[in-house]
Protein backbone atom coordinates (compact mmCIF):
# COMPACT_ATOMS: atom_id res chain seq x y z
CA UNK A 1 0.00 0.00 0.00
CA UNK A 2 1.58 3.75 -0.98
CA UNK A 3 1.68 6.57 1.06
CA UNK A 4 -1.24 8.01 -0.16
CA UNK A 5 -3.60 4.91 -0.45
CA UNK A 6 -2.85 4.68 3.42
CA UNK A 7 -3.78 8.36 4.29
CA UNK A 8 -6.97 7.89 2.22
CA UNK A 9 -7.90 4.64 3.93
CA UNK A 10 -7.13 6.52 7.33
CA UNK A 11 -9.89 9.21 6.22
CA UNK A 12 -12.26 6.43 5.07
CA UNK A 13 -11.83 4.65 8.24
CA UNK A 14 -12.24 8.05 10.39
CA UNK A 15 -15.26 9.26 8.35
CA UNK A 16 -16.80 5.95 8.76
CA UNK A 17 -16.32 5.99 12.99
CA UNK A 18 -17.60 9.91 12.81
CA UNK A 19 -20.74 8.67 11.00
CA UNK A 20 -21.72 6.12 13.12
CA UNK A 21 -25.07 6.88 15.48
CA UNK A 22 -24.11 4.42 18.28
CA UNK A 23 -20.25 5.67 18.49
CA UNK A 24 -20.30 7.56 21.96
CA UNK A 25 -19.65 11.34 22.14
CA UNK A 26 -18.39 11.98 25.75
CA UNK A 27 -17.14 8.39 27.18
CA UNK A 28 -13.48 7.76 25.80
CA UNK A 29 -13.51 5.18 23.20
CA UNK A 30 -10.26 4.65 21.81
CA UNK A 31 -9.80 5.00 18.07
CA UNK A 32 -8.39 1.75 17.07
CA UNK A 33 -10.79 -1.25 16.12
CA UNK A 34 -10.36 -3.82 18.40
CA UNK A 35 -9.31 -3.59 22.71
CA UNK A 36 -10.21 -4.87 26.03
CA UNK A 37 -9.29 -4.48 29.04
CA UNK A 38 -8.12 -1.52 30.89
CA UNK A 39 -4.29 -1.86 32.23
CA UNK A 40 -2.21 0.52 34.61
CA UNK A 41 -4.08 3.29 36.00
CA UNK A 42 -2.66 5.77 38.03
CA UNK A 43 -2.25 9.05 38.84
CA UNK A 44 1.12 10.80 37.92
CA UNK A 45 2.49 14.53 38.59
CA UNK A 46 -1.20 15.81 38.24
CA UNK A 47 -2.71 13.57 35.47
CA UNK A 48 -4.84 10.36 35.14
CA UNK A 49 -3.15 7.66 33.26
CA UNK A 50 -4.97 4.73 31.33
CA UNK A 51 -4.00 2.18 29.30
CA UNK A 52 -5.53 -0.24 27.38
CA UNK A 53 -4.94 -3.61 25.50
CA UNK A 54 -4.66 -3.77 21.62
CA UNK A 55 -4.19 -7.03 19.88
CA UNK A 56 -4.16 -8.13 16.44
CA UNK A 57 -4.26 -11.64 15.45
CA UNK A 58 -2.74 -12.35 12.23
CA UNK A 59 -2.68 -14.74 9.67
CA UNK A 60 -1.71 -18.25 10.30
CA UNK A 61 2.30 -18.23 9.46
CA UNK A 62 2.73 -14.76 10.72
CA UNK A 63 3.52 -12.97 14.32
CA UNK A 64 0.69 -11.74 16.62
CA UNK A 65 0.91 -8.44 17.63
CA UNK A 66 -0.21 -6.92 20.98
CA UNK A 67 0.25 -3.12 22.91
CA UNK A 68 -0.28 -1.54 26.12
CA UNK A 69 -1.96 1.77 24.61
CA UNK A 70 -1.81 4.42 27.06
CA UNK A 71 -3.65 7.96 27.06
CA UNK A 72 -3.89 10.15 29.91
CA UNK A 73 -5.99 13.66 31.04
CA UNK A 74 -6.22 16.60 33.55
CA UNK A 75 -9.74 16.26 34.23
CA UNK A 76 -10.93 12.37 33.56
CA UNK A 77 -12.86 14.38 30.84
CA UNK A 78 -10.44 15.03 28.22
CA UNK A 79 -7.90 12.62 26.68
CA UNK A 80 -4.56 12.58 25.33
CA UNK A 81 -2.33 9.94 23.65
CA UNK A 82 1.19 8.77 24.74
CA UNK A 83 3.35 6.87 23.04
CA UNK A 84 2.39 2.86 23.18
CA UNK A 85 3.68 1.50 26.96
CA UNK A 86 4.52 -1.80 26.18
CA UNK A 87 4.88 -3.38 22.07
CA UNK A 88 6.84 -6.75 22.13
CA UNK A 89 9.97 -5.74 23.72
CA UNK A 90 11.40 -9.39 24.41
CA UNK A 91 12.66 -10.97 20.80
CA UNK A 92 10.99 -14.25 20.78
CA UNK A 93 9.13 -16.91 18.01
CA UNK A 94 5.60 -16.12 17.23
CA UNK A 95 3.46 -15.79 19.50
CA UNK A 96 4.78 -13.21 21.87
CA UNK A 97 2.57 -10.58 23.15
CA UNK A 98 0.62 -8.95 26.27
CA UNK A 99 -1.67 -9.86 27.76
CA UNK A 100 -3.21 -7.64 30.95
CA UNK A 101 -1.40 -6.37 33.92
CA UNK A 102 -1.40 -3.05 36.25
CA UNK A 103 0.66 -0.31 37.60
CA UNK A 104 1.77 -1.17 41.30
CA UNK A 105 0.59 1.11 43.33
CA UNK A 106 2.97 3.11 46.18
CA UNK A 107 6.11 3.05 44.08
CA UNK A 108 8.48 6.15 43.91
CA UNK A 109 8.83 5.21 40.33
CA UNK A 110 5.77 4.54 38.19
CA UNK A 111 5.89 0.63 38.08
CA UNK A 112 4.33 -1.74 35.68
CA UNK A 113 3.78 -5.59 36.21
CA UNK A 114 2.56 -7.24 33.18
CA UNK A 115 2.06 -10.73 31.57
CA UNK A 116 3.35 -11.92 28.55
CA UNK A 117 2.08 -15.25 27.51
CA UNK A 118 4.87 -18.31 26.84
CA UNK A 119 7.35 -16.01 28.76
CA UNK A 120 5.87 -15.27 32.07
CA UNK A 121 5.55 -12.01 34.57
CA UNK A 122 7.64 -8.64 33.39
CA UNK A 123 7.85 -5.67 34.86
CA UNK A 124 9.03 -2.14 33.31
CA UNK A 125 9.53 1.23 34.79
CA UNK A 126 9.26 4.77 33.80
CA UNK A 127 11.87 6.92 32.26
CA UNK A 128 10.30 10.48 31.99
CA UNK A 129 7.36 11.53 34.09
CA UNK A 130 5.52 12.05 30.92
CA UNK A 131 5.35 8.47 31.47
CA UNK A 132 6.10 8.76 27.34
CA UNK A 133 9.25 6.29 27.75
CA UNK A 134 9.37 2.39 29.87
CA UNK A 135 12.05 0.33 29.69
CA UNK A 136 12.13 -3.35 30.74
CA UNK A 137 13.66 -4.60 33.89
CA UNK A 138 17.08 -6.68 32.53
CA UNK A 139 15.88 -9.81 34.75
CA UNK A 140 12.20 -10.23 32.60
CA UNK A 141 10.39 -12.34 32.39
CA UNK A 142 10.68 -11.94 36.32
CA UNK A 143 8.56 -14.81 36.74
CA UNK A 144 9.26 -16.97 33.85
CA UNK A 145 6.87 -19.47 32.31
CA UNK A 146 8.08 -23.31 31.56
CA UNK A 147 7.06 -25.53 28.65
CA UNK A 148 3.72 -26.84 29.72
CA UNK A 149 0.86 -24.70 29.70
CA UNK A 150 -2.82 -24.38 30.05
CA UNK A 151 -3.85 -22.69 26.88
CA UNK A 152 -2.40 -18.82 27.50
CA UNK A 153 -2.59 -19.51 30.99
CA UNK A 154 0.52 -21.78 32.46
CA UNK A 155 1.44 -23.09 35.62
CA UNK A 156 5.10 -22.99 36.62
CA UNK A 157 7.14 -26.16 37.71
CA UNK A 158 8.85 -24.08 40.59
CA UNK A 159 5.45 -22.72 41.91
CA UNK A 160 3.19 -25.66 41.02
CA UNK A 161 0.36 -24.44 42.61
CA UNK A 162 0.37 -21.13 40.69
CA UNK A 163 -1.29 -20.24 37.50
CA UNK A 164 0.87 -17.28 35.61
CA UNK A 165 -1.39 -15.03 34.51
CA UNK A 166 -2.21 -11.29 34.56
CA UNK A 167 -0.85 -9.56 38.02
CA UNK A 168 -1.41 -6.91 39.90
CA UNK A 169 0.81 -5.40 42.79
CA UNK A 170 1.83 -2.83 44.91
CA UNK A 171 4.55 -1.57 47.67
CA UNK A 172 4.08 -2.00 51.40
CA UNK A 173 7.18 -0.66 53.24
CA UNK A 174 10.40 -2.11 51.49
CA UNK A 175 8.67 -5.01 50.02
CA UNK A 176 6.81 -5.05 46.67
CA UNK A 177 3.44 -7.57 46.68
CA UNK A 178 2.15 -8.94 43.44
CA UNK A 179 -1.28 -11.10 42.93
CA UNK A 180 -0.44 -13.46 40.06
CA UNK A 181 -2.71 -15.66 38.07
CA UNK A 182 -6.55 -16.37 38.38
CA UNK A 183 -6.67 -19.54 39.80
CA UNK A 184 -4.77 -21.30 43.01
CA UNK A 185 -4.35 -25.17 43.02
CA UNK A 186 -3.52 -25.98 46.50
CA UNK A 187 -6.64 -28.42 47.39
CA UNK A 188 -9.05 -26.37 49.53
CA UNK A 189 -8.59 -23.43 47.77
CA UNK A 190 -11.08 -24.22 44.74
CA UNK A 191 -13.17 -21.17 43.15
CA UNK A 192 -11.90 -18.01 42.30
CA UNK A 193 -8.38 -17.19 44.34
CA UNK A 194 -5.24 -16.36 43.20
CA UNK A 195 -1.48 -16.53 44.19
CA UNK A 196 0.67 -13.90 46.16
CA UNK A 197 4.77 -13.51 45.26
CA UNK A 198 6.94 -11.00 47.11
CA UNK A 199 10.25 -9.21 46.52
CA UNK A 200 12.28 -6.58 47.73
CA UNK A 201 14.28 -6.23 44.70
CA UNK A 202 11.41 -6.15 41.70
CA UNK A 203 13.95 -8.74 40.49
CA UNK A 204 13.65 -11.84 42.41
CA UNK A 205 10.33 -13.08 43.54
CA UNK A 206 9.43 -15.44 46.61
CA UNK A 207 6.12 -17.60 46.38
CA UNK A 208 4.41 -17.05 49.76
CA UNK A 209 0.66 -18.78 49.01
CA UNK A 210 -2.88 -18.41 48.22
CA UNK A 211 -3.82 -14.68 48.91
CA UNK A 212 -7.31 -16.03 50.36
CA UNK A 213 -10.00 -18.50 50.27
CA UNK A 214 -13.36 -18.20 48.31
CA UNK A 215 -16.31 -19.50 49.59
CA UNK A 216 -19.18 -21.30 47.94
CA UNK A 217 -21.69 -18.99 49.37
CA UNK A 218 -20.62 -16.04 47.11
CA UNK A 219 -18.93 -17.51 44.28
CA UNK A 220 -19.21 -20.94 42.36
CA UNK A 221 -16.23 -23.16 41.66
CA UNK A 222 -15.75 -22.39 37.94
CA UNK A 223 -14.87 -18.51 38.88
CA UNK A 224 -12.02 -17.08 38.79
CA UNK A 225 -9.91 -14.23 39.60
CA UNK A 226 -9.02 -12.09 36.74
CA UNK A 227 -7.31 -8.82 36.45
CA UNK A 228 -7.17 -8.11 40.07
CA UNK A 229 -6.45 -4.62 41.93
CA UNK A 230 -6.41 -4.94 45.50
CA UNK A 231 -6.27 -1.43 47.75
CA UNK A 232 -6.90 0.06 51.36
CA UNK A 233 -10.84 0.85 51.47
CA UNK A 234 -11.80 2.72 54.28
CA UNK A 235 -10.68 0.61 57.37
CA UNK A 236 -10.89 -2.76 55.28
CA UNK A 237 -9.41 -3.86 51.81
CA UNK A 238 -11.07 -4.30 48.68
CA UNK A 239 -9.98 -6.79 45.96
CA UNK A 240 -11.55 -6.56 42.60
CA UNK A 241 -11.93 -9.06 40.09
CA UNK A 242 -13.80 -10.05 37.10
CA UNK A 243 -14.59 -13.79 36.33
CA UNK A 244 -14.69 -15.64 32.97
CA UNK A 245 -16.92 -18.06 34.10
CA UNK A 246 -19.59 -16.23 33.67
CA UNK A 247 -17.46 -14.06 31.63
CA UNK A 248 -17.80 -10.26 32.41
CA UNK A 249 -18.96 -10.28 36.11
CA UNK A 250 -17.24 -7.86 37.96
CA UNK A 251 -17.14 -8.94 41.73
CA UNK A 252 -15.23 -7.56 44.65
CA UNK A 253 -14.08 -7.96 48.51
CA UNK A 254 -14.33 -6.30 50.99
CA UNK A 255 -12.20 -7.42 53.92
CA UNK A 256 -9.17 -7.92 56.86
CA UNK A 257 -5.55 -7.56 55.23
CA UNK A 258 -2.95 -9.03 57.44
CA UNK A 259 0.27 -11.20 57.82
CA UNK A 260 0.04 -11.65 54.17
CA UNK A 261 -3.21 -12.68 54.05
CA UNK A 262 -6.89 -11.25 52.71
CA UNK A 263 -9.83 -12.68 54.56
CA UNK A 264 -13.44 -11.86 52.78
CA UNK A 265 -15.70 -10.78 55.01
CA UNK A 266 -18.53 -9.40 52.37
CA UNK A 267 -18.65 -9.61 48.82
CA UNK A 268 -20.55 -7.36 45.91
CA UNK A 269 -21.10 -6.89 42.17
CA UNK A 270 -20.59 -4.29 39.47
CA UNK A 271 -21.95 -6.05 36.35
CA UNK A 272 -24.33 -8.95 35.95
CA UNK A 273 -24.85 -11.40 32.99
CA UNK A 274 -25.92 -8.85 29.81
CA UNK A 275 -24.05 -5.50 31.02
CA UNK A 276 -20.82 -6.59 29.08
CA UNK A 277 -18.52 -4.92 31.72
CA UNK A 278 -15.04 -6.46 32.40
CA UNK A 279 -11.46 -5.55 32.86
CA UNK A 280 -12.11 -3.40 35.89
CA UNK A 281 -9.49 -0.86 37.50
CA UNK A 282 -8.48 1.62 40.07
CA UNK A 283 -6.50 4.56 40.52
CA UNK A 284 -6.06 6.72 43.89
CA UNK A 285 -5.43 10.37 42.73
CA UNK A 286 -4.01 13.12 45.27
CA UNK A 287 -7.36 13.62 46.57
CA UNK A 288 -7.44 10.14 48.09
CA UNK A 289 -10.21 9.36 45.98
CA UNK A 290 -9.96 6.00 44.81
CA UNK A 291 -11.31 6.15 40.49
CA UNK A 292 -12.85 2.98 38.79
CA UNK A 293 -13.35 2.81 35.23
CA UNK A 294 -13.47 -0.32 33.38
CA UNK A 295 -14.67 -1.76 29.04
CA UNK A 296 -17.74 -2.57 27.98
CA UNK A 297 -17.59 -4.77 25.04
CA UNK A 298 -19.91 -4.60 22.39
CA UNK A 299 -23.04 -6.90 21.05
CA UNK A 300 -22.26 -5.96 16.93
CA UNK A 301 -19.98 -7.39 14.80
CA UNK A 302 -16.27 -4.66 15.11
CA UNK A 303 -15.40 -5.91 11.52
CA UNK A 304 -18.48 -4.28 10.12
CA UNK A 305 -18.53 -1.02 12.15
CA UNK A 306 -14.56 -0.66 12.34
CA UNK A 307 -14.75 0.17 16.03
CA UNK A 308 -15.78 -1.85 19.32
CA UNK A 309 -15.79 -1.71 23.07
CA UNK A 310 -16.35 1.69 25.39
CA UNK A 311 -14.46 2.67 28.08
CA UNK A 312 -17.22 3.24 31.45
CA UNK A 313 -17.45 7.05 33.23
CA UNK A 314 -15.14 7.50 35.41
CA UNK A 315 -16.65 6.45 39.02
CA UNK A 316 -15.71 7.46 42.53
CA UNK A 317 -15.63 4.61 45.00
CA UNK A 318 -15.92 5.42 48.67
CA UNK A 319 -16.92 3.41 51.92
CA UNK A 320 -20.48 4.11 53.02
CA UNK A 321 -21.77 4.41 56.85
CA UNK A 322 -21.53 1.08 57.21
CA UNK A 323 -18.00 0.45 55.54
CA UNK A 324 -20.04 -0.59 52.44
CA UNK A 325 -19.00 0.17 48.92
CA UNK A 326 -21.17 3.28 47.65
CA UNK A 327 -20.02 4.68 43.77
CA UNK A 328 -20.99 8.27 42.39
CA UNK A 329 -19.97 9.47 38.89
CA UNK A 330 -16.94 11.72 39.19
CA UNK A 331 -17.46 15.28 39.86
CA UNK A 332 -15.47 16.50 36.52
CA UNK A 333 -18.15 15.36 34.28
CA UNK A 334 -20.35 18.19 35.09
CA UNK A 335 -17.85 20.58 32.69
CA UNK A 336 -19.87 18.77 30.05
CA UNK A 337 -23.44 19.69 30.81
CA UNK A 338 -25.11 22.77 28.88
CA UNK A 339 -28.73 23.59 28.26
CA UNK A 340 -30.10 22.77 31.89
CA UNK A 341 -33.75 21.98 31.53
CA UNK A 342 -35.62 21.41 35.22
CA UNK A 343 -39.05 19.94 34.90
CA UNK A 344 -41.58 19.63 37.09
CA UNK A 345 -42.82 16.71 39.33
CA UNK A 346 -45.05 14.39 38.17
CA UNK A 347 -47.25 11.76 40.54
CA UNK A 348 -48.92 8.69 38.57
CA UNK A 349 -51.61 6.77 38.70
CA UNK A 350 -51.18 2.74 39.43
CA UNK A 351 -50.97 1.77 35.77
CA UNK A 352 -49.70 5.23 34.42
CA UNK A 353 -47.29 5.58 31.70
CA UNK A 354 -45.77 9.39 30.94
CA UNK A 355 -43.68 10.59 28.27
CA UNK A 356 -41.76 13.17 29.64
CA UNK A 357 -40.52 14.90 26.41
CA UNK A 358 -38.22 17.58 28.76
CA UNK A 359 -35.93 14.15 28.99
CA UNK A 360 -35.86 13.14 25.60
CA UNK A 361 -32.23 12.78 23.86
CA UNK A 362 -29.73 10.19 23.21
CA UNK A 363 -26.72 11.95 24.56
CA UNK A 364 -27.73 13.87 28.07
CA UNK A 365 -27.53 13.04 32.14
CA UNK A 366 -30.64 13.52 34.01
CA UNK A 367 -31.39 13.40 37.78
CA UNK A 368 -34.50 12.09 39.51
CA UNK A 369 -36.30 11.07 42.46
CA UNK A 370 -38.91 8.10 41.81
CA UNK A 371 -41.00 7.61 45.07
CA UNK A 372 -43.38 4.25 45.39
CA UNK A 373 -44.56 3.18 48.91
CA UNK A 374 -46.48 0.80 47.98
CA UNK A 375 -46.01 0.71 43.95
CA UNK A 376 -45.43 -3.37 42.95
CA UNK A 377 -43.07 -1.91 40.01
CA UNK A 378 -41.67 1.22 38.56
CA UNK A 379 -39.04 2.78 36.75
CA UNK A 380 -38.46 4.40 33.46
CA UNK A 381 -38.20 3.70 29.69
CA UNK A 382 -34.96 5.82 27.51
CA UNK A 383 -34.43 5.81 23.78
CA UNK A 384 -37.68 5.41 23.18
CA UNK A 385 -39.59 5.89 19.53
CA UNK A 386 -42.78 7.28 19.52
CA UNK A 387 -45.27 4.11 19.17
CA UNK A 388 -42.73 1.75 21.12
CA UNK A 389 -40.96 -0.51 18.19
CA UNK A 390 -37.63 0.10 19.88
CA UNK A 391 -37.36 1.34 23.78
CA UNK A 392 -35.27 0.34 26.78
CA UNK A 393 -36.75 -0.31 30.14
CA UNK A 394 -35.55 -0.43 33.40
CA UNK A 395 -37.89 -1.89 35.77
CA UNK A 396 -37.54 -1.80 39.57
CA UNK A 397 -39.49 -5.00 41.07
CA UNK A 398 -40.30 -4.17 44.83
CA UNK A 399 -41.38 -7.53 45.68
CA UNK A 400 -38.62 -9.23 43.94
CA UNK A 401 -36.07 -6.56 45.34
CA UNK A 402 -34.49 -6.75 41.85
CA UNK A 403 -33.77 -4.58 38.99
CA UNK A 404 -34.93 -5.72 35.37
CA UNK A 405 -33.13 -3.95 32.61
CA UNK A 406 -35.20 -4.98 29.52
CA UNK A 407 -33.29 -4.67 25.95
CA UNK A 408 -35.49 -6.86 23.83
CA UNK A 409 -37.03 -4.35 22.50
CA UNK A 410 -34.62 -1.77 22.51
CA UNK A 411 -32.98 -2.04 18.44
CA UNK A 412 -34.95 -3.52 15.52
CA UNK A 413 -31.54 -4.61 14.63
CA UNK A 414 -31.93 -8.40 14.43
CA UNK A 415 -27.72 -8.84 13.74
CA UNK A 416 -26.62 -7.99 17.37
CA UNK A 417 -25.16 -10.85 19.46
CA UNK A 418 -25.03 -10.45 23.32
CA UNK A 419 -23.02 -12.98 25.55
CA UNK A 420 -24.95 -15.78 26.17
CA UNK A 421 -28.01 -14.96 24.03
CA UNK A 422 -29.64 -12.60 27.19
CA UNK A 423 -32.27 -10.08 26.59
CA UNK A 424 -32.58 -8.72 29.69
CA UNK A 425 -30.26 -8.24 33.08
CA UNK A 426 -31.37 -8.52 36.74
CA UNK A 427 -29.87 -6.69 39.27
CA UNK A 428 -30.81 -7.54 42.85
CA UNK A 429 -31.27 -4.55 45.00
CA UNK A 430 -33.47 -4.71 48.31
CA UNK A 431 -36.31 -2.38 48.70
CA UNK A 432 -34.96 0.89 49.92
CA UNK A 433 -36.40 2.72 52.26
CA UNK A 434 -39.81 4.62 51.58
CA UNK A 435 -39.41 2.62 48.58
CA UNK A 436 -37.34 5.83 47.30
CA UNK A 437 -34.88 5.93 44.13
CA UNK A 438 -32.28 8.37 43.67
CA UNK A 439 -30.98 7.75 40.44
CA UNK A 440 -28.16 9.57 38.09
CA UNK A 441 -28.77 8.45 34.63
CA UNK A 442 -26.23 8.92 31.79
CA UNK A 443 -27.00 7.93 28.11
CA UNK A 444 -24.89 8.46 25.78
CA UNK A 445 -25.67 7.01 21.82
CA UNK A 446 -25.15 3.34 22.91
CA UNK A 447 -24.31 3.80 26.68
CA UNK A 448 -26.73 3.54 29.18
CA UNK A 449 -25.05 4.26 33.32
CA UNK A 450 -27.52 4.52 35.88
CA UNK A 451 -26.14 5.00 39.83
CA UNK A 452 -28.70 4.15 42.08
CA UNK A 453 -29.13 5.61 45.20
CA UNK A 454 -25.05 5.49 45.31
CA UNK A 455 -25.03 1.85 45.90
CA UNK A 456 -24.94 0.67 42.43
CA UNK A 457 -24.58 1.36 38.87
CA UNK A 458 -26.60 -0.05 35.70
CA UNK A 459 -24.85 -0.70 33.04
CA UNK A 460 -26.49 -1.33 29.46
CA UNK A 461 -25.46 -0.98 25.61
CA UNK A 462 -28.55 -0.80 23.43
CA UNK A 463 -28.28 0.52 20.03
CA UNK A 464 -31.49 1.48 18.93
CA UNK A 465 -31.69 2.39 14.61
CA UNK A 466 -34.09 4.68 13.95
CA UNK A 467 -33.56 9.01 14.08
CA UNK A 468 -36.70 8.78 16.80
CA UNK A 469 -35.46 6.54 19.31
CA UNK A 470 -34.89 9.37 21.75
CA UNK A 471 -37.61 9.47 24.27
CA UNK A 472 -37.90 9.78 27.64
CA UNK A 473 -40.91 7.85 29.84
CA UNK A 474 -41.96 6.64 33.35
CA UNK A 475 -44.26 4.37 34.57
CA UNK A 476 -45.55 2.16 37.32
CA UNK A 477 -47.69 -0.46 38.02
CA UNK A 478 -49.12 -1.80 41.34
CA UNK A 479 -49.20 1.47 43.01
CA UNK A 480 -49.04 5.11 42.67
CA UNK A 481 -45.74 6.98 42.38
CA UNK A 482 -44.11 10.32 42.14
CA UNK A 483 -41.18 11.97 40.60
CA UNK A 484 -39.68 14.71 41.74
CA UNK A 485 -36.01 16.94 41.40
CA UNK A 486 -36.21 16.06 38.04
CA UNK A 487 -33.46 17.71 35.76
CA UNK A 488 -31.78 17.04 32.71
CA UNK A 489 -28.38 18.10 30.79
CA UNK A 490 -27.30 17.58 27.35
CA UNK A 491 -23.73 16.50 27.19
CA UNK A 492 -20.75 18.04 25.14
CA UNK A 493 -18.54 15.76 22.85
CA UNK A 494 -15.49 14.61 24.52
CA UNK A 495 -14.17 12.55 22.01
CA UNK A 496 -12.31 14.59 18.96
CA UNK A 497 -13.43 11.45 16.53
Amino acid sequence: MSYDDLLMATYELREKLVADRHRPRYHFVPPEGRWNDLNGMLYWKGRYHIGYLQKIRNAPGERDFSSWQHVSSRDLVHWRYHPASLREPLAGTRGDYFNSGDAMEGMEVPTIIANMPRRGICIYQAVDDTLDRWKPLPQNPVIPLDPGERGERKLSSAFPECVIFDPSGWKEGDTHYALVGNKNFRPGYEGDCTSLFKSRDLANWEYVGPFYRSDRRWTAEEEDCACSDFFPFGDRHMLLMHTHRPYGKCQYYLGRYQDERFVPERNGQLSWLGSMLAGPETLADDRGRRIFMGWIADARDWQETGWTGVVTLPWHLYPGPDNGLKIAPAEELAVLRYDEVRASGLSLADGEEVTVDALSSDCMEARMTLAAASAAEFGIKLLCSPNGEEETTVTYRAGAGEFVIDFSGSSTDTSLQYPQGVTRQVVPYPPPPAGTLDLDIFVDRSVIEIFVNRDLVLVQRVYPQRDDSRKFRIFTRGGALTASNIVKWEMDAANPW
